[in-house]
């Protein structure tokens, strides 16, 4: 993008924006010019004719001359050097010397009915424009006006086409050209660079758009321009500084790659961003991919949901994730059809002082900018209703649109004024329509029925934030509410009210075009916002974007916004003039984004709500590792061996800790199924069972076994743990495990004494996971099955309730049966379950890939979470109900329950690495992998930190956690121990 001290050069600098948008520079002469223009007759001016598509542009030496442009259609007469008029054949240029024997000048000669005079002593105005007949002489140097008029002559019978005829004519004389182009090898970086790929390309600026061959190596990414418009005609970027590349639908087909650069020294013609075209999808893709597998390639990989729950859990501002969304929607700083869009968030630009506590201040993010004023509503609804269409699909309520070209040179007319002179034909805007004071844009896009937009990145761009995202090339020269200010002192007219126009008129509580942007920025990151943004997010991004949601919320715009179909857009010679009317329509109107999300967009957490589950977390994690006050202690066992990080709440506080291998031990003969602490020794102790059909008590600091029971002959897949009192009147405690199987029975082992309390079937297929409750009267056991089914049994014979503990019923000692007290059905066998009694949720895996989420007081099913293609394995709660995490062979997933928005996904890369198992806390996630290794997630900061290699292909069955020790399960029956803790406290 030209950039502010480029714009501001006290010189003649010729620029694709003196040109009309996307017109098409190709080449330039050295010549002296002689015209009849006022103050210049009889005078040979020194310059360069630039040959464009639509025009011709004499730039010359010296600044008090202006630059002038010639429009092929304003042409009326071609003459050569002797003034002879050069006739028009259909295939070129040519005169019938009169008197052979005379030398020919090497002259041009033209006579046109008007002419275009601009950077008239290199002033930055709208350009002249002379409704009289000229005639202008150029005598070219050092080359034939023969060459010259190869080029022009073809061009000049473009402009005498239908208007889709001369767009065909002028790429065909472009594509003729770039076959002609060869790369000059000997600009390569090193002699020894692999050229991967050399095709023909543009490279994409706002307005504007410049042919050239683009050539990758596995070292550089080149782009070698058609023409001269820069010094150097070849760009190199190194492949290592690449920090993103993105594919973009450009004119409705994915034929764009924008590639960024992080680069501290920019080179001459060098800007951060390389936006890219080709000429189809196929070459787009092989570039796309070749570019991604270069080994000095190392983009963020980061996925679109784990994003989002980067945002939700404010690791990310809402400026950084605005950005985000915008990029991922196919939006883009170069293109002005496309341009990235933000809120208005802010309603008060009249107040002296700005209350950001006040929720009066802030815009309603839930409804579209068109549907904040309701009088306007009623009027637009009304017309909405009464529109005769062809089709019910293209009628709107809005007939204009929210971001689009012409705004956007609207907000920076004063930064880049040559926008507004590209896409005017050479004019500013009246005056009064021109951006001139923020009250007034506010009252506008809240009164017209024809002004709904919102507004750019520009109004939320401070210094003082720290941002991460960045997608322009000068954001050095954005910063601060620079497009604010009249720097380069335009004369821009003066409106109705005899105001002149200059600086943006600021509303009073802001100090200076600093302090507005500063405050704006503030709004933006605000409690409020955060916790109404999302319903915005619906709107532009999200589910209400498009069809009967649209609707619902007032939110449909005129159809072409939404673009056109893929199987609408026409290759054939026949339909290309309406489809290309329809392109132009579509970028003057504007582009919808592509929609991002389908469901409801998540809210963000607040401070409170992240500090709330962090607190749980760590409520829950001490109540676990406390040790009953009457059980006997061995201190040489209850001392830890290491110190360890005691609570994973608080898990990116220690990103810097690690895991350190402890023991090892063999318990069981075949896999290990589950483990979980002892609930009387819960420091000490951990129960494991396996498929060998044994129950074990291993002792975790002296690696040894405790006490084991051969449970079945089958092999057992659940098991939970309870601390029960004896009777009422006393505190003596023991222990009863609740074992199920593949047996179909539910076994209840009193630890204590060893002996089996209970033996009963329970499903009529594999009993899968089971839950008891802690808080419900009469206390449950809830148990999921392969028959499709989870059921749930009173244990009102076996157990009572006292102050929240369990008590063991006065006739517990006889023998008794549970009874079913209700039970859920599925479609497909439960695989797994998992249980948040504190919030009543119950969430269920099955077989066929569904997560379900009930009521877990009710049974009722609440809602269907997902719907993969291979069995979900495991589900997780996260301790307040705000996320569920659930695991495939392939895909570990985190959903938003609220929303049931997925914010957090990552895919295995092989076969031999799929997923087996799974462990989540608020802030921690663990995949097991059947090759043996783990994988650590901090979803703080959403990336894998670790990958603990625990054995050799021997898939990792069950993770456990408990005081501040985790224990990894393993397909040989071995339970592998690590320790977690900081580095400095393993160095202690």
């Amino acid at each position: 993008m030209t950039s502010r001290r480029q714009s501001s050069v006290r010189q003649h600098t010729f620029s694709l924006y003196n040109l009309s948008a996307n017109e098409i520079y190709f080449e330039d002469y050295a010549v002296d010019c002689e015209s009849s223009l006022k103050d210049f007759e009889q005078m040979k001016i020194k310059g360069r004719l630039k040959i464009c598509s639509k025009s011709l542009v004499f730039v010359p030496n010296d600044i008090r001359s202006p630059m002038i442009k010639i429009l092929y259609k304003q042409i009326l007469k071609f003459e050569d050097g002797r003034k002879n008029e050069l006739s028009l054949t259909a295939s070129t240029i040519v005169s019938t010397p009169l008197s052979p024997t005379k030398t020919t000048s090497n002259c041009l000669i033209l006579i046109c009915s008007s002419v275009t005079l601009m950077s008239i002593g290199g002033r930055i105005e709208p350009y002249t424009t002379l409704y009289e007949k000229h005639r202008f002489s150029f005598e070219f140097f050092y080359t034939s006006v023969e060459d010259c008029l190869s080029v022009v002559g073809q061009l000049y019978r473009s402009t005498t086409l239908l208007y889709p005829d001369q767009v065909m004519m002028v790429e065909s004389i472009v594509q003729g050209r770039l076959k002609m182009l060869k790369f000059d090898l000997k600009q390569l970086k090193d002699l020894n660079e692999r050229i991967l790929f050399e095709e023909d390309a543009y490279v994409i600026k706002p307005l504007i758009q410049n042919p050239g061959k683009c050539l990758l190596t596995d070292q550089c990414c080149y782009f070698q321009a058609l023409n001269n418009i820069n010094e150097q005609r070849i760009v190199k970027y190194d492949l290592h500084t690449l920090c993103k590349i993105r594919k973009r639908r450009y004119k409705f087909r994915y034929i764009g790659c924008e590639l960024q650069f992080n680069l501290t020294d920019l080179r001459t013609n060098q800007s951060k961003i390389l936006y890219l075209v080709f000429a189809n999808e196929s070459l787009c893709s092989r570039f796309y991919d070749l570019v991604r597998t270069q080994t000095s390639v190392q983009v963020d990989s980061t996925s679109f949901e784990n994003m989002t729950l980067r945002w939700q859990q404010g690791t990310i501002s809402n400026y950084d994730y605005l950005l985000y969304l915008n990029d991922r929607a196919e939006r883009s700083f170069h293109d002005c059809s496309q341009y990235p869009v933000f809120p208005w968030v802010l309603r008060n630009y009249t107040a002296v002082n700005l209350d950001l506590n006040d929720p009066q201040t802030f815009r309603d993010l839930s409804k579209p900018i068109g549907a904040l004023n309701i009088e306007r509503l009623e009027r637009l609804k009304e017309r909405y209703i009464n529109m005769s269409l062809p089709s019910d699909s293209h009628r709107f309520l809005y007939g204009s649109f929210y971001s689009n070209p012409g705004f956007l040179v609207y907000f920076l007319c004063r930064l880049y004024p040559q926008f507004s002179l590209c896409l005017n034909d050479g004019r500013f805007d009246h005056p009064d329509r021109l951006f001139h004071s923020l009250i007034d844009t506010w009252k506008s896009v809240l009164t017209s029925d024809s002004d709904v937009k919102e507004l750019i990145p520009e109004f939320y761009m401070s210094s003082k934030f720290d941002d991460v995202e960045n997608g322009n090339d000068d954001e050095e020269h954005r910063h601060d509410g620079e497009f604010l200010i009249n720097q380069f002192t335009i004369d821009f007219g003066i409106r109705h009210d005899d105001v002149s126009v200059g600086d943006v008129i600021l509303p009073p509580w802001a100090e200076n075009p600093n302090d507005f942007i500063y405050k704006m920025r503030q709004a933006l990151e605000s409690d409020y916002v955060s916790q109404h943004l999302h319903q915005w997010i619906d709107l532009i991004f999200g589910y209400k974007q498009r069809g009967e949601e649209a609707r619902a919320a007032d939110n449909l715009f005129h159809y072409l916004t939404y673009g056109v179909p893929e199987n609408q857009i026409s290759k054939s010679a026949d339909e290309f003039n309406e489809y290309l009317s329809l392109e132009t329509q579509i970028l003057e109107f504007g582009q919808v984004p592509k929609q991002l999300f389908f469901k409801p967009h998540p809210r963000k957490l607040t401070k409170k709500e992240l500090d709330d589950c962090s607190e749980q977390e760590k409520n829950a994690n001490t109540s676990i590792s406390l040790t009953p006050i009457d059980t006997p202690i061995d201190p040489i066992e209850s001392n830890p061996i290491r110190p360890r990080i005691q609570s994973l709440s608080s898990f990116e506080e220690h990103e810097l800790g690690q895991f350190e291998f402890d023991s090892i031990c063999r318990l069981h003969k075949t896999a290990v199924t589950r483990i979980i602490p002892h609930p009387l020794l819960s420091t000490t102790h951990l129960l494991t069972i396996g498929d060998d059909g044994f129950l074990r008590n291993y002792i975790v600091d002296s690696s040894k076994n405790d006490a084991y029971f051969y449970v079945s002959s089958r092999p057992l897949t659940c098991l939970k743990s309870i601390p029960v009192r004896l009777s009422i009147d006393t505190n003596e405690q023991c222990s009863l495990a609740f074992i199920g199987g593949y047996d179909h029975t539910l076994y209840i082992y009193n630890l204590d004494t060893g002996t089996s309390i209970l033996s009963q079937i329970l499903h009529d297929d594999v009993i899968t996971d089971l839950y008891v409750t802690n808080r419900s009267t009469p206390a449950l056991l809830c148990t999921s099955s392969s028959d499709a089914t989870v059921r749930f049994w009173s244990l009102e014979n076996l157990l009572i309730m006292d102050e929240e503990k369990y008590v063991f019923t006065s006739d517990s000692h006889r023998s008794f049966m549970l009874f079913m007290q209700y039970d859920i059905s599925f479609d497909s066998s439960c695989t797994c379950m998992n249980v948040l009694e504190e919030h009543s949720l119950l969430s269920v895996g099955c077989q066929d890939g569904s997560v379900y989420l009930c009521h877990f007081q009710t049974g009722q099913i609440l809602k269907q979470l997902a719907s993969l293609s291979t069995p979900i394995l495991s589900v997780s709660f996260r301790i307040d109900g705000r996320f569920l995490a659930y695991l495939s062979a392939t895909t570990i997933t985190l959903v938003d329950i609220i929303s049931g928005t997925d914010v957090f996904t990552n895919t295995c890369l092989s076969n031999d690495q799929l997923f087996n198992c799974l462990f989540y806390s608020s802030q921690m996630l663990i995949v097991g992998l059947i090759n043996g290794s783990c994988d650590v997630w901090n979803l703080k900061i959403c990336e894998k930190v670790y990958t603990l290699n625990i054995c050799d292909n021997l898939p990792i069955t069950t993770i456990a956690h408990n005081h501040g020790m985790f224990f990894f399960g393993n397909n040989d029956g071995s339970v592998h121990s690590y320790v977690f803790a900081s580095r400095l406290q393993l160095s202690v």
